[in-house]
């Protein structure tokens, strides 16, 4: 029975010397170097009065017991021990000792990687500039570092052994995030990070950003919860939003007050042209003929400006109706066509026959249209430029292909930006349509409103580009 047991046992005579080992190769050793031995000569010094001291109490108790010591192999290697000590009785009297031994060497190395990890935690914890708080799955605050104290304006003394909910640093709308957060970790989601408002223990509001996490620290799980200060961010965000809602206010008040002007320039130059074009010579009617195409130039800029101003405005709304798609973008590259014929470019359409979408078709022609017209625009003459649609998971996807300068990886980042137009370059490739740099843009917003989304790819300069863009199929 005793060979077959995973653990190392032996008896000891009262004097503590060895009378019998059922492995005594565990211990590498020659039995007739053992038998008969005392049992300190396998066992550190270190380790004697401790053992003595186990033995002595099995002696006098006549109970069993237990002690931990190294026990140093013959080929010199120390491996770590748990040993379960009982007497061995003779008419009542404590005779000798029986010691069942395991080796748990692998378990105490693993403790002792366990005790240096959660100590260097520890020092990470105390010295981390990030505030730390640990929770227990009770919501009970178990520890907290420096930096929490520094944040919230809460002692450590005040935090410890209380529930977070106790305090005043979470207004009722916020609490109500932090729970739903903390139920979600107690549940077993790993991370869950939250931007939240509070206020410190003198009432000073702040805006942090949390993570919690579960973790395991002295075999206990609790909720270790990270948060920063982002007050100050929060603070030029705010601005920013300001700046942009006044920069937008200002750009649409300058354009309508603009439009007033060139509308009254457009129009006595239109009277000038058609009930007193006789009293002028060639040079003077070219002039006003100028003066009227700079104005009507002007006037669809500030539309643009308006239209953009619009859609940044979060006013946009959508008229849709039922439409068929394909019969839009036909007739959308059918009056184009003399446009492309100027440049002498051949446009393939491999569209489907019939497809019907919930839209508002007037923007979605205007998004079609000012894709057709960059192709046009950014490609040499005798090029080529395919249209086609495919559906995918209840989408519909358009594309515009063409052979044209293609967009480096910095165009690609920013042609979708207000403003964000790129240069043209190359001779002959201008046929005197300027951009804004917001029909990219305005594209964008009326794609999104549609429930959609609109993107380029292209392999670089001079290698073409490709416009996609995605509409929801309409379902009865």
């Amino acid at each position: 029975m005793t060979k077959n047991s995973p653990d190392f046992i032996f008896t000891l005579d009262k004097d503590e010397c060895f009378t019998f080992i059922n492995k005594i190769e565990v211990l590498r050793l020659k039995l007739e170097g053992v038998i008969g031995k005392s049992l300190y000569n396998l066992i550190p010094e270190k380790d004697h009065k401790l053992v003595k001291q186990c033995f002595k109490r099995v002696f006098e108790s006549g109970q069993n017991d237990l002690y931990y010591s190294d026990f140093v192999y013959d080929d010199g290697t120390i491996h770590y021990f748990e040993s379960r000590v009982g007497p061995i009785l003779n008419e009542g009297n404590v005779v000798g000792f029986s010691v069942s031994s395991r080796d748990i060497t692998e378990r105490k190395k693993a403790e002792q990687k366990l005790k240096e990890s959660e100590k260097k935690y520890h020092e990470l914890f105390e010295n981390s500039p990030s505030s730390i708080l640990l929770i227990d799955l009770n919501g009970i605050i178990v520890d907290c570092n420096y930096a929490t104290e520094v944040v919230t304006g809460y002692d450590k003394k005040d935090l410890l052994g209380n529930t977070f909910t106790n305090f005043d640093f979470f207004n009722k709308d916020t609490l109500k995030k932090v729970m739903e957060n903390f139920n979600l970790l107690v549940s077993g989601n790993k991370i869950h990070r939250l931007e939240i408002s509070a206020k410190k223990k003198d009432g000073t509001p702040i805006w942090i950003m949390t993570r919690g996490s579960l973790v395991t620290i002295e075999e206990k799980i609790v909720i270790q919860v990270i948060f920063h200060d982002i007050t100050e961010r929060k603070n030029v965000e705010r601005e920013l939003i300001e700046i942009s809602r006044l920069k937008s206010e200002l750009l649409e008040r300058t354009s309508h007050e603009l439009k007033t002007p060139l509308i009254s320039i457009k129009g006595f130059t239109d009277l000038l042209l058609d009930l007193h074009k006789e009293k002028f010579d060639d040079e003077i009617i070219s002039i006003l003929g100028e003066i009227k195409q700079g104005t009507e130039r002007l006037v669809s800029i500030i539309n643009k400006l308006l239209e953009t101003s619009y859609f940044e405005s979060g006013l946009a709304q959508l008229n849709p109706t039922k439409e068929d798609l394909m019969f839009l973008i036909k007739f959308c590259v059918k009056n184009l066509r003399g446009l492309a014929k100027t440049r002498n470019y051949f446009i393939y359409l491999n569209v489907l026959d019939k497809l019907i979408v919930a839209i508002e078709k007037e923007k979605i022609y205007d998004v079609m249209s000012h894709l057709i017209i960059n192709a046009i625009k950014y490609t040499p003459p005798y090029g080529e430029i395919k249209i086609e649609s495919k559906i995918i998971n209840n989408f519909i996807i358009i594309s515009v292909d063409d052979n044209g300068i293609g967009l480096s990886d910095d165009d690609q980042k920013k042609i979708f930006k207000r403003f964000g137009k790129i240069e043209r370059y190359g001779q002959g490739w201008d046929i005197g349509i300027e951009g804004t740099g917001m029909g990219l843009y305005t594209a964008k917003k009326i794609i999104e409103l549609h429930g959609g989304k609109i993107w380029a790819e292209s392999d670089g300069r001079n290698k073409g580009s490709k416009f996609y863009f995605s509409l929801p199929i309409f379902k009865e």
